[in-house]
């Protein structure tokens, strides 16, 4: 007996046309997930922030081009455009950073808490061996094809490590051994004597804030806090008693009078402040400062904020100020709105580095404290500082996902109707 086998249905394409076309559906379809996928900041998130970060973004893109300007045509076969060509690459990849941690599940970091950290020490302990870039006396570059700033992949390192940590030992903020506040300290020493080490004080202490911040929330009593300042306030104290001749002993006391040594120590505040007053209230025009023509050493880094004030003017300043209060505001909200406690933990972690850092940044250029090296969130020149407060953005973007954009109080305002019979009620 001859048995046909039945021809299945589904037949493999013979002609090349029907090849392309099944080709075509799949890349489409793929095209489409990416889209769906650049589409949740927007569509599911907090997308007041996402305007607010993109538009603080370009302006730093345009800044960084004229601060950077005359820096990058002084050097010999230099393009002068390379600062802007390179601003804008960070950008657009920190912007895809940005989209791929807003798509990641923030409670995924709780199963990667350790490895997180591990990582953290792990790119602060490679400084110190050939990889290491040592400039103007100070390790505080990776050269990896390009270099990065593994101080600052490290604040948000130590954001989501402290989260998961108080989020997974929900009574470690009231107690010291047995997975409390004992392991928290280590972790901070650890990584602020790392830090220190290079050297590079200001992000030692905005990581201890940090992780400090967290703490608080997470229910620390106030107490300790008390004995952290203690500390604080006893190595101040040492280092202007018994480090004169060291590098911290010059930033802690040349901020008190710049231009005492307005040639050493204290010539890139001087100068700095010189161009905040050169600029007045609006400021002598885009592309028209005086400071950027290699009077102020690296403009477009840390003192960029001077730059700004010498062409857009102190009211653009104070403009430029509110957007970032409304951002911190925003983030605020995200905090007070999340659905759990990591969530909340994270948030202030993210909220405190971005504070600190504009505070601290406008605190140097104005001369209000020791110059330290703090950049100016999304506006400051630089590939790893902007990758990563683009990726915390994306991480708090995703604790955002879902929430209403409502406030959570409401002022009612009420109508003249509404009044007057109110005034009959309390009057009858």
């Amino acid at each position: 007996m001859k048995f046909s086998r039945k021809k299945s249905s589904r037949s493999k394409p013979k002609k090349t046309g029907e090849k392309n076309l099944i080709r075509d559906r799949v890349h489409t379809g793929l095209i489409g997930r990416l889209l769906n996928w650049a589409k949740v900041p927007f569509a599911e998130c907090n997308r007041r922030i996402v305007i607010t970060v993109i538009a603080l973004t370009c302006f730093g893109i345009v800044m960084v081009f004229s601060a950077g300007f005359y820096s990058a045509v002084s050097v010999e076969n230099s393009d002068p455009y390379q600062l802007l060509k390179k601003q804008t690459f960070f950008a657009l990849t920190g912007f895809g950073l940005l989209i791929a941690a807003a798509n990641y599940d923030y409670h995924k970091y709780s199963r990667r808490g350790n490895m997180i950290a591990a990582f953290s020490l792990f790119l602060l302990l490679l400084l110190f061996t050939p990889l290491g870039v040592k400039v103007n006396g100070a390790t505080r570059w990776l050269y990896l094809g390009m270099r990065i700033t593994p101080s600052e992949i490290s604040k948000v390192c130590m954001i989501l490590w402290t989260a998961v940590y108080f989020a997974r030992y929900p009574g470690a903020s009231r107690r010291w051994r047995n997975n409390g506040l004992l392991t928290v300290l280590i972790m901070m020493v650890i990584h602020a004597g790392l830090i220190m080490w290079q050297p590079n004080l200001s992000t030692a202490i905005v990581v201890c804030a940090i992780m400090a911040a967290i703490a608080i929330v997470a229910g620390m009593n106030l107490g300790y806090i008390g004995g952290i300042a203690g500390v604080g306030v006893l190595g101040t104290v040492a280092i202007l008693t018994f480090g004169k001749n060291t590098h911290w002993y010059s930033r802690i006391t040349s901020f008190l009078d710049p231009f005492a040594d307005s040639q050493g120590s204290g010539y890139q505040v001087s100068q700095g402040i010189i161009a905040l007053g050169n600029g007045g209230l609006t400021g002598l025009g885009w592309g028209n400062s005086v400071a950027k023509n290699l009077y102020l050493p690296e403009p477009q880094n840390d003192f960029i904020l001077a730059i700004i004030g010498e062409e857009l003017g102190y009211i653009r300043v104070i403009i430029l100020m509110l957007v970032y209060m409304y951002l911190i505001y925003q983030c605020v909200m995200v905090g007070l709105k999340a659905k759990d406690k990591l969530g909340l933990y994270i948030s202030t972690g993210v909220t405190v580095m971005l504070a600190l850092h504009v505070i601290l940044n406008v605190a140097v250029v104005t001369s209000s404290m020791p110059a330290t090296g703090i950049t100016l969130p999304f506006v400051s020149y630089g590939g790893t500082s902007l990758w990563m407060f683009m990726t915390a953005m994306g991480v708090l973007l995703n604790v955002s996902r879902g929430q209403s954009m409502t406030p959570l109080v409401r002022i009612k305002v009420m109508s003249e109707k509404e009044k007057r019979e109110r005034r009959k009620k309390r009057n009858s």
